[in-house]
């Protein structure tokens, strides 16, 4: 028999009737009457528990030498052993004591991160929701005497039409345009030749564009001065490329579902204003800020459904949004606020995109019942509708010369209309399955890049091929002509944009 405790056969053996160890009586008593407890099951424990067991053959423990003597030093000793002994034992159950508090410890943080993920989730989800809630209060009650947000713009709407002065400042661009267009009928020696256009090949690229995460560049658009890159993407943010620099000096945040157009105003500056807009049914303006490069000017709930179609108008002074709500606004750039609003009178159906003719006259806007609509922007009235096409429109473009509209849809035909006769004049059928996302004319008219499947040019004469491009890995989201049609940019869903021009 050994001691629980020292390990050394006891001298008293003494059992416990808590746990049926056997101790030394000495080192027992002395820590039962410290702790109060077994020292192996940590009950509570007195002497009266303890049974004394006869063990053979006795030993009778000599009378306590003096400390002078050889045994009186070997007596001290053991005693010193036992009190280490005892020690040793408390400190490896304070050992196993504090394993297990850490343990514990561990494993409520775990939880407790856990935990905070989740609430990150749902206060997310939640500010989502509140986003379209506000969005939709700022839509539906225009004249609260609160606004929904701080950084949210309530709508002022005139009911009465156009004012005066918007309509007299149109009227004035259009004329202007209009003789324009009448000295530039045929285009200059520069402009680029069919066998020109053939030759194209890409010859530089923007890669890996917007996040990774959700990715692809939804919309595009192209500075006047051809220097800045203007981009949305599904991770819901806006991006700025600036050639010169080959780097992205904007990358702004705030949508809260992807973007789905994008427009600079068109001025003459080396920092223009931008557009944005989403799948949250807002409008966002975003202007120039010496410490960021661009910051939020404005933030426009005017749709109750997915914001679709941004145009700029040739005056730079207003812009258009189209909503998947069967409406359309016509702002104010200072203001940023609404100065009418149009709804669809002629069906159920919202707006997929939108584009202001050359002149800025009339408004196209397609529809998702496979329609186009012809809109007198003074009047606010349907002036025609195209509708030949079968699903719903993608995208729509107005040549430079005013007369030809050409439209794509879900299917795989491309329709040229004659705004003077009011009638499809030319149909050009693509490859079957081949997918329509962006249409764009070149500054004279006389070619037609089609962005979808891949990117191709047509003669907008007659619909022949003149070149084709399939480097994308992804859908074809935007197209740009240079001026003078000396090269042709093109964005797609594999985050990437592209430069087609002569190799030289």
């Amino acid at each position: 028999m050994f001691c629980a405790i020292s390990g050394e056969a006891p001298e008293q053996p003494v059992v416990s009737l808590k746990s049926g160890h056997v101790f030394e009586k000495r080192l027992i008593e002395k820590y039962i009457t410290e702790n109060g407890k077994d020292p192996i099951n940590n009950e509570e424990i007195t002497v009266d528990d303890l049974l004394e067991i006869k063990s053979t053959p006795e030993s009778v423990k000599p009378r306590p030498p003096k400390l002078s003597s050889v045994p009186s030093i070997l007596s001290a000793l053991q005693d010193e052993w036992d009190s280490v002994m005892l020690e040793s034992f408390t400190l490896k159950q304070q050992y196993q004591q504090v394993r297990q508090e850490l343990s514990h410890a561990l494993y409520q943080n775990d939880a407790a991160t856990r935990v905070i993920a989740r609430l990150k989730k749902e206060r997310d989800a939640a500010r989502e929701a509140l986003a379209n809630v506000q969005a939709h209060l700022g839509t539906a009650a225009p004249a609260a005497s609160a606004p929904a947000a701080a950084t949210e713009e309530s709508m002022d709407v005139d009911l009465n039409g156009l004012p005066e002065e918007v309509i007299e400042k149109m009227t004035k661009k259009s004329e202007e345009l209009s003789q324009t267009r009448r000295s530039k009928k045929k285009p200059p020696v520069e402009f680029a030749s069919i066998d020109s256009v053939k030759s194209y090949t890409q010859t530089s690229t923007i890669p890996s564009l917007h996040s990774a995460r959700s990715p692809g560049i939804t919309a595009m658009d192209v500075s006047q001065d051809g220097n800045f890159i203007l981009t949305g993407g599904n991770d819901k943010h806006v991006q700025v490329y600036y050639k010169a620099e080959d780097k992205v000096v904007a990358n702004l945040a705030g949508h809260t579902k992807k973007v789905t157009a994008v427009r600079f105003r068109g001025q003459q500056e080396e920092n223009d204003v931008f557009l944005s807009a989403s799948a949250d049914k807002h409008v966002r303006l975003w202007v120039p800020d010496e410490k960021k490069g661009y910051k939020l000017g404005h933030n426009i709930a005017a749709h109750k459904g997915d914001v679709t179609g941004l145009d700029v108008h040739p005056t730079r002074d207003y812009f258009v949004s189209s909503g998947l709500d069967k409406k359309w606004n016509f702002y104010d750039f200072e203001t940023a606020k609404p100065i009418v609003e149009v709804y669809n009178a002629e069906g159920e159906t919202g707006y997929t995109t939108a584009s202001f003719h050359p002149d800025g006259m009339i408004l196209g806007l397609g529809t998702t019942d496979s329609a186009v609509q012809i809109w007198d922007v003074k009047s606010q009235k349907v002036a025609a509708t195209f509708g030949e096409h079968t699903g719903k429109m993608n995208a729509i473009a107005f040549s430079e010369n005013g007369y030809i509209l050409a439209t794509a849809s879900e299917d795989n035909l491309i329709k040229l209309w004659d705004l003077r006769k009011l009638a499809n004049t030319k149909t050009f059928t693509l490859d079957e399955g081949y997918k329509v996302n962006s249409l764009a004319f070149d500054d004279y008219g006389q070619y037609l890049a089609i962005g979808g499947t891949d990117t191709r040019v047509l003669r907008a004469k007659d619909g022949s091929d003149i070149v084709t491009f399939n480097e994308n890995t992804s859908e074809i989201t935007g197209l740009h002509w240079s001026p003078l049609a000396q090269g042709l940019i093109s964005c797609s869903l594999d985050r990437t944009a592209r430069f087609y021009s002569a190799a030289n």
